[in-house]
């Protein structure tokens, strides 16, 4: 990053005030503050200050240089998954991207319509080794929910990364409701607690850790009991069995230690519950 004339400038003359030589010629002690000997109006201090300009300039000259040649091997290697998710958040609905480029003309937008036109607010990309086959997954966000963009945004988006992909690449687009989450689980309690009372806070407890996973996070049974070993009132969790139903399943998909939605996030369904006193 390129320096500042003022930093340019206090280099040279720092370097200038340490030299021996120098001070003997000039008759101060070696170190001295550039200040104290030399005024403003100075041929020695206008000098310098010519040097420090033409040394910024240089080095703003290097930053661009650095900054394109980035640009330029950008546009000719391929993009890691993260690239495609971060292209994807950056979609804009109903607006036109600038011609041959991947990129919007936001000018004279503020941010608020920007972040307005955004409308895919979770983005998740994965690479399928098998079958060389790239897989995103989207939603958007309604009053805090995720949920699956409409039919005419999805149409949208696949156009926008169809135009801005690598060729070559094949994206498996995936904009789908969320996966419904179901549990059986037995809760022993402390009988001092009303019974109701620690049911209702364990449901809330499971609610909130499936529906508040990273977008694309994965699921354990192992961090859903812990969740709910924090409830107050609980003393023993025993998982007796969990499920995930995807949009595309024709019957829920038992869960065997960790599971990854489909959808790339959860909503809360059928939580039993059977609460036992503890003795």
């Amino acid at each position: 990053m390129a320096r500042t004339i003022a930093e340019i400038k206090e280099s040279i003359t720092t370097d200038f005030m340490r030299n021996e030589d120098v001070a003997a010629l000039y008759g101060f002690a070696p170190g001295d503050a550039f200040t104290t000997h030399f005024s403003r109006v100075s041929i020695e201090n206008l000098f310098f200050y010519i040097v420090a300009c033409a040394t910024w300039v240089l080095e703003q000259l290097f930053d661009r240089h650095r900054t394109d040649i980035e640009n330029r091997i950008d546009t000719i290697m391929p993009h890691r998954p993260k690239w495609y998710r971060d292209k994807t958040l950056a979609f804009m609905q109903n607006r036109l991207l600038l011609p041959d480029t991947d990129r919007y003309d936001t000018a004279g937008m503020d941010e608020n319509e920007i972040e307005a036109a955004r409308v895919v607010k979770f983005a998740a990309a994965m690479e399928n080794t098998d079958s060389s086959l790239l897989t995103i997954k989207v939603a958007g966000e309604k009053e805090g929910v995720r949920q699956p963009l409409d039919a005419d945004t999805e149409k949208q988006l696949a156009a926008y990364i169809a135009e801005t992909k690598d060729a070559g690449v094949r994206i498996n687009l995936v904009n789908r409701s969320a996966d419904i989450f179901h549990c059986k689980v037995d809760i022993y309690y402390d009988p001092i607690l009303l019974s109701e009372e620690v049911e209702n806070r364990c449901r809330e407890a499971i609610r909130n850790y499936v529906e508040n996973l990273p977008f694309n996070g994965e699921y354990t049974h192992m961090a859903l009991v812990d969740e709910l070993q924090k409830v107050e009132g609980t003393r023993i969790v025993e998982l007796i069995s969990a499920s995930a139903e995807g949009s595309d399943d024709s019957v829920p998909i038992v869960i065997d230690t960790r599971f990854t939605p489909s959808a790339g996030y959860f909503t809360a369904g059928e939580i039993i519950l059977n609460m036992q006193s503890y003795k």
